[in-house]
């Protein structure tokens, strides 16, 4: 199961939340690729963006570590 991932719709003004979505590479100008997630948008059906982690599973660590 992926990481739920917030997007903003432009068009509609309001952001959802979705775990559906693909994850693409696009090219930067500084010539390192840029990875983003993209999802449909419920509101209008746009693809909407968002920067994607580099690890969709984040595990969670105790505050001990951290101390």
């Amino acid at each position: 199961m992926r990481r739920p991932l917030r997007f903003y719709d432009i068009a509609a003004g309001r952001a959802f939340v979705a775990d559906q979505y693909q994850v693409v590479e696009v090219p930067s100008s500084r010539g390192a690729p840029v990875r983003l997630a993209v999802a449909k948008s419920p509101y209008t059906g746009n693809e909407c963006y968002s920067f994607a982690p580099r690890r969709l599973e984040i595990k969670s660590a105790t505050l001990n570590g951290y101390l």
